[in-house]
């Protein structure tokens, strides 16, 4: 139903991914998608969050239908520098040594081929708005950094999550982040080390007692940072951790937040220390129905490319989770990336060809309210 040119858009692909964009430095992917508004006359909006930029398009339309958002991230994890895309009949790769980039900017050649084809068939449509965010792989800070009540849409389709095309993910976890910063005493570790008390054993028995890893089917918890110490001629005085818990349930989330919180204190007193404790929400959950507006939009718009629709449950977050959080109703869509934040990352030709097919296919059904 939607032509879109392949050679075009693998073209658009692999000049995408070969600018290294790091979180926080997208500028060359700003100026990439800045000089393709610009030659087709299309505005864009630019807006300053950290050291970098979020940009919206809008797309005013030809009649009245539902406004829509489309949304990926500019931002790739590394190694990112000096990629070598190796393109076959089938597929795109790295050549091994660096990521490829598909997270996310399949997405964004996908949503720019789409653009094209709309512009060069007049296509009759409802208003579409399209954003593209900044550092989302460190922890979705650029879409978090931009006001969405500038959005006019309340529907809202992020392409964002591994696998095949067609899968649309109906749940994602909460996800906080707890800080452990322990005082213990300081000593000399050869003369008096009994006048000690180590920081850093406190922190290795807070850590050999509380939850970790997968609690349930819904909840995880990870313990990812940890320092102390200063010397090892020194009983530790200080040490510090950082750890995360995830659920797609908030009540399990809590609960979990509150027994580390209470096995951590409990520790520090009984070795003679001390524990400060701070919490973070990194984002809320969300979970969606099949019955939904948003999704039962997206089952319709697949059926108009002959793509089929599964259904999955997200361990990790995206921009979705935010956005959803402001109050429009958004969804995270498959964009075909495969192996990502490995060296052993791919795309399938024809999942970037589904991109920008499934995008114009909802474009259309939205346009009818």
């Amino acid at each position: 139903m939607f032509e879109i040119s392949r050679d075009r858009l693998v073209n658009t692909f692999v000049d995408l991914v070969k600018i290294p964009s790091p979180s926080w430095q997208e500028n060359e992917v700003i100026r990439y998608i800045e000089t393709f508004m610009k030659k087709r006359h299309i505005p864009v909006e630019k807006y300053p969050c950290g050291d970098s930029y979020n940009l919206l398009v809008r797309m005013k339309g030809s009649n009245h239908g539902t406004p829509v958002l489309f949304s990926c991230h500019m931002d790739t994890v590394t190694p990112c520098e000096n990629v070598k895309p190796v393109v076959t009949d089938k597929k795109i790769t790295s050549d091994g040594s660096t990521i490829l980039g598909s997270d996310d900017k399949g997405a964004v050649a996908g949503f720019l081929e789409a653009i094209d084809v709309m512009l060069e068939t007049s296509m009759s449509c409802g208003p579409v708005e399209f954003l593209f965010s900044c550092a989302e792989e460190i922890g979705l800070y650029g879409i978090k950094g931009f006001d969405l009540s500038t959005v006019k849409s309340r529907y809202a389709y992020i392409f964002d999550s591994d696998g095949t095309v067609g899968n649309i993910i109906l749940q994602a976890p909460f996800h906080s982040t707890l800080e452990l910063n322990i005082r213990g005493k300081a000593a000399h570790a050869g003369m008096e080390p009994e006048k000690g008390v180590s920081a850093i054993r406190i922190l290795a028995d807070i850590l050999n007692n509380i939850p970790h890893g997968r609690i349930d089917n819904e909840t995880t918890v990870n313990a990812g940072v940890i320092s102390g110490g200063r010397a090892t001629n020194i009983v530790a005085e200080n040490s510090y951790c950082k750890l995360e818990v995830r659920s797609l349930n908030q009540d399990k989330l809590v609960t979990i937040e509150n027994e580390i919180q209470t096995i951590s204190k409990k520790k520090a007193e009984e070795a003679g220390g001390k524990v400060k404790i701070q919490r973070k929400l990194e984002y809320s959950g969300f979970s969606l129905e099949k019955d939904d507006g948003i999704i039962q939009m997206a089952i319709k718009s697949m059926s108009k490319v002959k793509i089929k629709p599964s259904f999955g449950i997200s361990g990790g977050g995206s921009d979705t989770n935010v956005i959803n959080a402001a109050g429009i109703k958004a969804v995270n869509l498959s964009s075909g990336m495969q192996k990502v934040h490995t060296t052993g990352e791919y795309i399938m030709i024809k999942d970037l060809e589904r991109v920008a097919q499934l995008t114009l296919a909802i474009i259309d059904t939205a346009k009818d309210g």
